[in-house]
């Protein structure tokens, strides 16, 4: 295979996994509303799992608040893990917080969720921060060897046209 070939092939197979990506983060908003295929009883049983409104009274309220919480939360992730700004670990709050709320549904001793105060969500920004913060270096590694090998990649074809053109 010659390298032109093997170059369309990369750049096709870039293109396939961001068009993959994009239309994922676009269909997510849209996956808030599958709260409606559940039913609305107390108690919804599969073959698979059991699901309890709990404090919630229905399944379909219980679902309505684990969507709610977790799509965003989703978002503000592939937003971290792709952001290359200097500002990015301010993502970070946000990604606390929707996780201790998205915590908060699935304790029902809480009672009401988003009624806890901002400063019980400091040691899970923490942590979240020192796990995303380790998740990003090495996804970081990766990117900049990837910009390495198509720096280099480009410089070995501008010598060698070079070098074609000279003979």
């Amino acid at each position: 295979m010659t390298k032109n070939k093997k170059q369309s092939k990369n750049q096709s197979e870039y293109l396939l996994t961001g068009s993959l990506i994009i239309a994922f983060m676009l269909f997510l908003p849209y996956a808030f509303y599958l709260y409606k295929a559940f039913p609305e009883v107390e108690i919804y049983e599969t073959s698979l799992f059991t699901l309890r409104g709990g404090e919630y009274g229905s399944v379909r309220d219980f679902m309505y608040f684990v969507f709610a919480k977790s799509i965003p939360l989703i978002l503000l992730l592939i937003w971290f893990t792709t952001c290359k700004h200097w500002w990015y670990y301010s993502i970070a709050i946000p990604i606390a917080v929707y996780t201790f709320q998205l915590i908060g549904i699935f304790n029902d001793s809480v009672g009401i969720i988003d009624e806890m105060e901002f400063i019980y969500s400091l040691p899970f920004t923490l942590t979240i921060l020192v796990i995303l913060f380790f998740v990003r270096s090495k996804i970081r590694v990766y990117l900049k060897a990837t910009d390495l090998k198509k720096q280099a990649d480009d410089l070995i074809d501008n010598a060698t046209l070079n070098q074609d053109h000279k003979e």
